[in-house]
């Protein structure tokens, strides 16, 4: 995903990464094309192991995620059974002592091939770049394909993922002066007894059924479970360039995690109407996520004030015990219902038209309980929920071959966000605000070059989302203690342009290309301000591949380059007691990475990566004055051996 042209990716304290596009954070995660629902911050950091592909789409796309975020989606493709038998095997060692194994078997698993299956495991055990830290891993995948007729398929699957280790949580905090800490990389603001230790588990079923040669119909259906312990440490800035002390320091258990449930029902096919082939999709989805987070209060190691940078590492090996809760959301999580429909229209022999929507219903509750911070006895216990019903996304797009090679397009996509848990004034008769929309204007061009060996592509887009909430200057900023925030207005216009520039294939014999530009504007118009100064300017992705002549061809060298432009973030901090107001900025940069590979025979592969070859000192996120800011990783290299059979 860092890789992927117009994509930021930005770790923020959470289990996984956090991907931005566009200007806003991508919050729609499908797999195998069906919705997800994950809730806050709980979403998994999928091994890719059992991944074919990640499908990553950059725009609103209202029509399959329902609520969230304008700037993109990203779909994951399980891996599937094959018709032929099939395996492999990668053996990996890397820096910091990351040793890795994977292996991958496919096949029929009867005579007449109609049951198949697949089988992937990986197993990982690594150090970081900065300790101490580390992390085991274990993965497991299994599906099964049968054909109960030569119409129909049934296929089922369960996978899990097991990882633990001595996890650094919060990312380092900034001066005083909100200036990025210059320590040393390899050094983490971390203890030995820390830790995280998550479990996921995905059971997945579904039923294809194919009507002739033109229409199927399919049903998906999934069940995941994400579970999630931590025991950590947590030093707070910003920290005082004169005495070098934290702001704070404290000590959290905690557990999290999201269960959530899936399922869809559509109807593809094509069809032909006034002398024309057209092409239909309709169906219907629900989707339910069933999230928790309780925290814990710790006993103490140390005294308030009295830890900084030099002596942060006396924390070691004095492990705090558990004492009480600190606050806990037993149940919290919202159900999505919906149905969609997509219809493509051959219009003329180069017009293409599509049109579409979604019409859903969101219902969000959530069960807060409050303790007492000295003792841990309870002392409230609230459930809110909101509604929102009868939400229509549209989605409209035309395209027109220019020649056999290149198109043109333009298209209109929107998409919504609940955002009921803000309330417009006065409070004694306070309100939940509207959802915000979101939409999408977009013109582009795509084709290919040279023979079809290079693909093109180009975007021109503009994305307005309106009616964010505000705070209302006519009341003060308050909560009642029920988890809705009063007072508020729907105020808030954010706009965001660009343009996305994208080169892929063959320039030459052996010789392959992959080259991603993007450019990227976005403001809050409500007050004229950068809306996401953590998204570039200006990005540029840039890697390459030759395979060498001759006797030298089973050398195959690459390198590439990323390039981002200056980055920042933004907002308010209550420090010492006082609001203050902050910037966090890094100029741009660039890292460069570079592969070497060898073809040992028909069945064996060596591979040398190196990332950040020349070890530039950056940071890879950027957070706020208290934490969530991450340096990259320093110069490492992977040697892999992989062998399919």
């Amino acid at each position: 995903m860092a890789k992927t042209p117009g994509i930021v990716a930005n770790r923020e304290a959470t289990s996984a990464p956090n991907f931005y596009a566009r200007g806003f954070k991508i919050n729609n995660y499908q797999i195998d094309g069906m919705g997800t629902a994950y809730e806050s911050s709980f979403r998994p950091d999928f091994d890719l192991a059992i991944y074919d592909r990640i499908e990553v789409l950059r725009g609103a796309e209202g029509l399959f995620s329902g609520a969230g975020e304008p700037g993109g989606s990203v779909n994951l493709a399980r891996k599937r059974p094959t018709e032929r038998f099939q395996s492999s095997l990668a053996l990996s060692y890397g820096s910091w002592n990351n040793r890795r194994i994977e292996t991958d078997i496919s096949g029929p698993l009867t005579r007449d091939g109609s049951l198949r299956g697949r089988v992937v495991g990986a197993w990982q055990d690594r150090d970081f770049f900065y300790a101490p830290a580390d992390q085991k891993k274990r993965v497991l995948y299994g599906v099964l394909e049968y054909d109960l007729t030569p119409d129909t398929t049934i296929s089922a699957g369960i996978s899990q993922q097991r990882q633990k280790g001595s996890t650094w949580f919060l990312g380092l905090p900034t001066w005083s002066d909100f200036q990025l800490q210059d320590i040393d990389r390899g050094r983490a603001l971390n203890t030995d007894w820390s830790y995280a230790d998550r479990k996921i588990t995905d059971v997945f079923a579904g039923v294809e059924h194919r009507f002739g040669a033109d229409w199927v119909l399919k049903f998906s259906a999934m069940r995941q479970k994400f579970d999630s312990d931590t025991l950590r440490i947590n030093p707070t800035g910003p920290i005082d360039r004169e005495t070098g002390t934290f702001a704070d320091v404290f000590s959290r258990y905690e557990e999290t995690g999201n269960h959530s449930k899936a399922a869809d029902l559509n109807l593809q096919g094509r069809f032909r109407a006034w002398g024309r082939e057209h092409k239909l999709l309709v169906g219907a989805d629900w989707r339910d996520s069933d999230a928790h987070q309780n925290m814990y209060s710790l006993s103490e190691v140390f005294a308030p004030g009295s830890i900084g940078l030099d002596n942060f590492d006396q924390l070691n090996g004095v492990r705090p015990e558990v004492l009480y809760p600190w606050f806990t959301f037993p149940a919290y999580g919202a159900t999505q219902k919906g149905l969609y429909g997509r219809l493509q229209l051959e219009a003329t022999d180069r017009l293409h038209i599509i049109v579409g929507g979604r019409y859903g219903n969101y219902e969000y509750s959530s069960l807060n309980d409050y303790y007492d911070s000295e003792t841990g006895a309870l002392l409230s216990s609230t459930k809110t929920g909101f509604k929102d019903t009868g939400i229509f996304t549209p989605y409209a797009a035309a395209i027109y071959d220019v020649t056999p090679d290149w198109s043109v397009y333009a298209s209109l996509t929107e998409i919504y966000k609940p955002q009921a848990n803000y309330l417009s004034g006065p409070p004694d008769r306070a309100k939940p605000l509207d959802p915000i929309t979101g939409r999408n204007y977009e013109l582009g061009a795509k084709g290919s070059l040279m023979g079809g060996a290079l693909n093109a592509s180009a975007a021109l887009y503009r994305i307005e989302r309106k009616g964010e909430a505000a705070l209302d200057p006519a009341y003060p900023e308050s909560s009642d203690g029920t988890g809705l925030s009063c007072c508020y207005v729907a105020q808030g216009r954010i706009v965001s342009e660009g343009l996305d520039l994208e080169l892929s294939g063959e320039i030459a014999p052996d010789w392959q290309l992959f080259a991603g530009y993007t450019w990227n504007h976005n403001k809050n118009t409500r007050d004229d301000m950068v809306f996401s100064a953590l998204t570039p300017r200006h990005m540029l992705t840039l890697w390459t591949d030759y395979t060498l002549p001759g006797d030298w061809s089973k050398w195959t060298l690459g390198g590439g380059v990323t390039v981002k432009s200056a980055q920042a973030t933004t907002g308010t901090a209550r420090i010492a007691g006082v609001t203050q107001a902050y910037r966090i900025e890094q100029g741009g940069y660039a890292v460069w990475d570079a592969h070497v590979g060898y073809r040992i025979d028909d069945r064996w592969q060596m591979a040398l990566n190196v990332n950040n070859i020349f070890d530039k000192r950056y940071y890879s996120a950027l957070g706020t004055p208290t934490g969530g800011n991450w340096y990259g990783e320093a110069r490492s290299a992977t040697l892999t051996l992989r062998g399919r059979f």
